[in-house]
């Protein structure tokens, strides 16, 4: 351990060689050869492509997790702790801006120097003075820009925000069902059946909306069908984020053989295996999940988005309940991805056994996580 006089220098040591790290990638981009400000609107080359480069991935979460341990060691304690209680003022805020649209009301907005809250309350509805609030507390955590007082613009951060945006769905969700979910862990902890439990209709999301069954059994339901097809949608933009598609490059697919069958397990609406249908076309696809999902796939998702896919009958869909069924047999290789970190291990035994039983010899499992 570095004495305790070095350990400040040590983190902005860190800090300024990942610096380098992630100026000298940048400068490497012929069409934008310098890293963005917050106030950029464009989206950078480099944004698509660092979760895939190592040297560049690791120098920013270096500068990230430097920068955080910084400003928590050398501020007061009691002030970095009242923050943490402040966060989820934030989170109600994002909710704000996303449900009203504020960012698309900016993006449409003929003027590149930002309208005034009561232009953009009187478009979202909102009263202006409670919307400025809201969005002078985003802007002081860096999401959308206060180019002067009471005016706001929208900026590198804000506009992830955009309704076209499907990382919005997940936020959606976040911010709402999930975050009333997760304000009930501590009567869960303490209830003396799911408190010990670890059976996955005993949560927080259970004791918030009294369903008894399964999360993902929710969405099945007349309440939960909304809230279902969002949260699909949403995960077109988690995979964006976590880079799910790196499956796609790194496996070699097309090794596979003509007409060779790719099952996607619990695939959701199929925002992956419809990557994989584009870059493969001889490849067989199928795609399983429980039945609202499949419908939200076949009659929307596919349609809009590779419509070339159904017509040349090259992708099948077909709804299963993979703890009680085993997917479509004989293919030649079964994908899970981001699947069994959400179960229980007696789950994930059953999920993994259904694929089990529906291979034949040499085939392949992949887990991607």
């Amino acid at each position: 351990m570095p004495p305790r006089d070095s350990q400040l220098s040590a983190l902005v040591a860190l800090i300024a060689d990942a610096t380098k790290i992630v100026e000298a990638h940048y400068k490497k981009v012929e069409a934008m050869p310098y890293v963005p400000s917050l106030d950029d609107l464009d989206a950078h080359p480099l944004d698509g492509v660092i979760a895939g480069d190592k040297e560049l991935c690791t120098a920013i979460q270096t500068i990230e997790g430097a920068c955080s341990q910084l400003c928590a060691t050398i501020a007061r304690p009691n002030h970095t702790v009242l923050n943490r209680f402040m966060a989820g003022c934030e989170l109600a805020c994002l909710r704000v801006v996303m449900e009203f649209k504020i960012a698309d009301i900016l993006q449409e907005s003929p003027s590149s120097s930002g309208l005034h809250i009561s232009a953009i309350g009187k478009k979202a509805g909102i009263e202006e003075g409670k919307l400025g609030r809201v969005l002078r507390l985003l802007a002081s955590k860096h999401i959308f820009r206060e180019v002067s007082e009471n005016v706001f613009a929208n900026n590198r951060l804000s506009m992830q925000l955009l309704s076209s945006n499907p990382l919005t769905n997940l936020g959606l969700h976040f911010t709402d069902l999930g975050l009333k979910s997760a304000g009930l862990l501590p009567e869960v902890l303490a209830d003396p059946e799911w408190g010990s439990s670890y059976e996955a209709h005993h949560t927080a999301f259970n004791k918030y909306t009294g369903f008894p069954g399964k999360f993902f059994e929710y969405f099945e339901t007349s309440e939960g069908t909304k809230i279902g097809a969002q949260f699909a949608i949403g995960m077109a933009g988690w995979s964006d984020v976590v880079k799910s598609s790196a499956i796609v490059q790194g496996y070699p697919w097309g090794e596979l053989g003509q007409g060779a069958s790719v099952c996607d397990v619990g695939g959701g609406i199929g925002n992956v295996t419809i990557l994989l249908a584009k870059r493969f076309p001889t490849l067989q696809l199928k795609l399983q999940d429980l039945p609202e999902r499949i419908l939200q796939a076949r009659n929307e998702f596919w349609p809009r988005n590779c419509p070339e896919a159904i017509r040349e009958k090259r992708i099948e869909f077909q709804s299963m309940d993979f703890l009680t069924e085993s997917p479509i047999k004989n293919c030649n290789v079964y994908l899970l991805k981001n699947i069994i970190h959400d179960w229980p291990d007696a789950d994930s035994i059953k999920i993994l056994t259904g694929v089990r039983k529906a291979m034949a010899p040499y085939r392949r499992v992949l887990v991607r996580e």
